[in-house]
């Protein structure tokens, strides 16, 4: 795809993530940006009891305001809807008040959700936010990541695991605040292997419970990406305790009908595979058009279960069991963390103050309708 292309899908995938906000998001977008229903600053100070100087040293992060007047500030200025003027922020503090987001593939469906939180933050606090899909290309990567540089975004949220790391900590060395939540926790560690271990757990302790021995890790690539290599790791650990055996599944460029071909091949084998574990939700639909192809009855013949959760897998029949993250809770996190960084990082401090901390709930695994007994099996319990 050309860069006009790449450019195109940012565009459209902007004014859906706009139109997704809530209604109260987009009322305030609305009182804020229509001519005569527009508040000001000194509506706010009056509604709070204060002089508009110290709404101004309130709202800008500039010069001292105890806590007390500051949430009385806030609140005045959240019953009123009031957003202080982007333009007039950018000028303040020399910035372009825009937060890039760089998404591996945005036809993967788990990433709105974290798109959502991302995009609440930054509009909270007067950012816009320009999404850029890599669409698992590398050269797209590039481009993308040149575009955003282009725009002299402020900081740049990592959605999934950028291809070019080079590339990125260049953005990095030139003043760009990067966000990536497989770099930042509460211990230094990954956030997201603190969050998603225990529903990776709980997925093998489940399918340990109904009988199944041996589980095939299936993925796109020979080589696991820092996603895929976190997920493995974590279930050859637990189901190692638990006696069942983890075998890799490589599909590599295979269409349907081949896919269809190797699985078929595992779960009908004299000692086969019993449940299948996708690496990722982007790759569950051409998984299970392999299935289908190969007529294998999901969850009769093999279970099945995926990272990520969606609407349609939730719809999809049988309904497809999940190891699920809070991704919008992630978003929120990541992004309140980036502002608070662009905040210490600027004199004077950017403009604005992140949404309260609404920490990531640990990954929960979802039992549904393709996960069963192994076939000729007898379910144990590990409790």
């Amino acid at each position: 795809m050309t860069r006009h292309g790449v450019l195109l899908c940012v565009i459209v995938y902007s004014v859906e993530i706009t139109r997704s906000t809530d209604s109260r998001q987009v009322r305030r977008r609305a009182t804020c940006e229509s001519g005569p229903a527009k508040v000001d600053i000194r509506q706010v100070a009056e509604e709070a009891g204060v002089s508009t100087a110290t709404v101004s040293r309130t709202l800008s992060g500039r010069g001292p305001v105890n806590d007390a007047t500051q949430q009385r500030v806030l609140l005045a200025a959240e019953r009123l809807n009031y957003l202080p003027s982007a333009a007039a922020q950018s000028l303040r503090t020399e910035r372009a008040m825009i937060i890039g987001v760089l998404v591996p593939d945005l036809g993967n469906p788990v990433f709105v959700p974290f798109l959502r939180g991302v995009q609440h933050v930054a509009q909270s606090c007067g950012y816009s936010v320009l999404v850029v899909d890599a669409q698992r290309s590398i050269a797209i990567e590039h481009q993308a990541l040149d575009r955003l540089r282009a725009h002299g975004v402020d900081a740049l949220v990592l959605a999934g695991p950028a291809r070019d790391a080079a590339r990125v900590e260049e953005l990095r060395r030139a003043g760009v605040v990067v966000m990536d939540p497989d770099r930042v926790g509460s211990s230094g560690a990954s956030l997201i292997d603190e969050l998603e271990q225990p529903g990776t757990w709980e997925m093998c302790e489940t399918l340990a419970e109904l009988g199944h021995r041996r589980v095939a890790y299936v993925s796109r690539e020979k080589v696991p990406g820092r996603a895929g290599h976190r997920r493995l790791r974590a279930m050859s650990h637990r189901s190692e305790t638990l006696g069942v055996e983890i075998e890799r599944v490589v599909l590599g460029r295979r269409d349907s009908a081949g896919i269809g071909a190797l699985v078929a091949d595992v779960v009908r084998r004299p000692e086969p595979v019993s449940a299948l574990v996708c690496s990722t939700h982007g790759l569950v639909p051409s998984l299970l058009r392999g299935l289908r192809s190969a007529g294998i009855d999901m969850p009769g013949e093999c279970s099945f279960v995926t990272y990520g959760d969606s609407e349609w897998a939730e719809a999809y029949r049988p309904a497809i069991s999940v190891v699920s993250l809070d991704l919008y809770a992630v978003g929120v996190d990541v992004a309140t963390s980036g502002i608070r960084l662009l905040a210490s990082a600027t004199t004077p401090p950017a403009v604005g103050a992140p949404v309260a901390d609404r920490r990531p709930l640990q990954a929960r695994f979802l039992r549904r309708e393709s996960i069963g007994p192994v076939p000729g099996g007898r379910a144990r319990s590990f409790i």
